[in-house]
């Protein structure tokens, strides 16, 4: 079967079934494994799907809040968080960004911790407020119900007057490309964040990976870690490897 006949076909498997996994393609169209995690991912980079662990899901297909979120692939957050916290020392002064992962982070703090926070993320501040070794600054802006975080020029303007250890980036997308996201105020907070920090650590569930957003926030060159819940020795890892990405 050609390339271009098993794209319609996973398109309309897709378009049926609202998902779509890498072993029930490859025994319907009697091919590898590997040939159809290619093809989902050429049908992602041109924005027909998403691509997620093990398979696919409608480009449009986002039904969750973010309280719906917060438990989605909650163990796999849970192990991004871990490793995250390899990188947090006593005295830094960090960017969170929005975003359940950065939730999940917050979450598995140490009781004795002692950081500068600055975020936008509304829904980590009563976590915050619960260390008493935490300084919390919020960034001020516009309320985005979706993200539950503060976006625009104030915040913008906020993010520019300090300077950061430690960036804890949650991404929308990730690609060869580099960072992308959703909603230009989302991206334009990003890269304020961004240049304000010494490190730049992306948190990244494994299906962000191959994706990408209208919205550019940065180059790959500009991270510093990406963390996700695979082993670092995941094959799918050596384009970005090559790139020049360190993944813990």
């Amino acid at each position: 079967m050609k390339k271009e006949q098993r794209f319609n076909y996973i398109l309309g498997k897709l378009d049926q079934e609202k998902m779509v996994e890498f072993n029930p393609l490859s025994i319907e169209l009697n091919i590898s494994e590997d040939t159809v995690r290619r093809d989902i991912e050429e049908l992602a980079k041109n924005g027909l799907l998403s691509k997620v662990r093990g398979g696919a899901i409608p480009r449009s297909e986002n039904p969750l809040t973010f309280k719906d979120r917060i438990g989605y692939l909650s163990k796999d957050k849970e192990v991004i968080a871990l490793k995250a916290l390899r990188l947090i020392r006593n005295g830094q002064t960090i960017f969170l960004d929005g975003g359940t992962s950065v939730y999940t982070l917050v979450s598995l703090f140490p009781a004795d911790i002692k950081l500068t926070v600055i975020t936008n993320n509304v829904a980590i501040i009563p976590l915050l407020a619960l260390y008493n070794g935490i300084k919390t600054i919020v960034l001020g802006g516009q309320y985005m119900k979706t993200t539950e975080s503060l976006y625009g020029l104030e915040a913008v303007r906020g993010a520019e007057k300090f300077r950061a250890d430690v960036f804890f980036l949650a991404p929308c997308s990730i690609d060869e490309k580099g960072v992308t996201a959703t909603y230009l105020e989302e991206a334009e907070l990003k890269q304020a964040m961004i240049a304000s920090s010494d490190q730049v650590v992306v948190l990244c569930n494994f299906n962000k990976l191959d994706t990408k957003d209208p919205y550019a926030v940065c180059r790959l060159e500009d991270l510093s870690y990406v963390i996700t819940e695979e082993d670092v020795n995941c094959k799918e890892f050596d384009f970005y490897k090559n790139a020049g990405i360190v993944f813990i």
